[in-house]
């Protein structure tokens, strides 16, 4: 196959992989046909990087150069984070473990290539490294704060703003290690990129982050502010189980 075919066959896939939600009960099913569907693209992408690393550098990328462009089409900037989000999420939980699993030695090079080529052209929208198996074996934790960036890009605040860096840090430094806190994160990295797309798909996305803000994230982050962690992590659990009621079981 023609690096050109290849190329494009590629930026369809990661189109095509756009239309599936992530959930824990159906990732497993999205990837099996993923890959009896696509094999003969894995196949094409392994003999491509085997080949030459010219076409490996352009496969690396390709779905990079893709987003970029596409984001560069919207605007207002809020309507951009939003479909931003949407990208990245399919990039690490389904476009970047498929072709991690590509018959070929440099697998990992070339999906650590194609990190590294997004955040170099979007650093606005970086992302980490992903493979099926730490997927599935619920190893990231970082997908935690994915409703907090949504409610903050709503308003304006940047990635590494005051409030995502604090909860970020109360994750890391307090919830993953309370009893029961892995559990949480584990569940919560199931549901929440789901609420967060159901939510952005309403006419009044940004009043219902103002809310989550108000009412959730805001006393969140005072009650860290006041060495009262116990009492965030219940107030967190709540908010996420008042979204699930709402947008995952409507």
């Amino acid at each position: 196959m023609e690096t050109e075919k290849l190329l494009q066959e590629l930026r369809d896939l990661f189109q095509t992989m756009m239309t599936c939600e992530f959930h824990k009960s159906s990732y497993d099913k999205h990837m099996d046909m993923f890959r009896e569907r696509y094999e003969g693209i894995l196949a094409e992408t392994a003999r491509a990087c085997d080949g030459s690393e010219e076409d490996m550098e352009r496969i690396a990328g390709c779905i990079p150069a893709y987003v970029s462009e596409e984001l560069g089409k919207i605007s207002p900037k809020r309507k951009r984070d939003i479909r931003a989000l949407d990208y990245k999420m399919n990039m690490v939980s389904f476009y970047m473990p498929f072709i991690g699993e590509i018959p070929s030695l440099q697998k990992n090079t070339l999906t650590e290539r194609m990190v590294e080529i997004w955040n170099r052209q979007m650093p606005e929208y970086k992302i980490g490294h992903s493979t099926y198996e730490s997927i599935k074996g619920r190893k990231k934790k970082g997908i935690f704060c994915y409703i907090t960036t949504a409610v903050c890009r709503s308003m304006d605040k940047a990635d590494n703003c005051y409030e995502l860096t604090t909860l970020r840090e109360y994750r890391d430094g307090y919830l993953l290690r309370s009893e029961g806190g892995q559990e949480i994160i584990e569940e919560y990295y199931d549901i929440a990129p789901t609420i967060v797309k159901r939510i952005d798909r309403t006419d009044h996305a940004d009043d219902i982050y103002r809310g989550i803000w108000e009412d959730y994230l805001g006393p969140c982050i005072r009650l860290i502010e006041e060495n009262r962690p116990e009492e965030c992590r219940d107030l967190y659990i709540g908010m996420v189980r008042r979204l699930e009621k709402e947008y995952f079981y409507p």
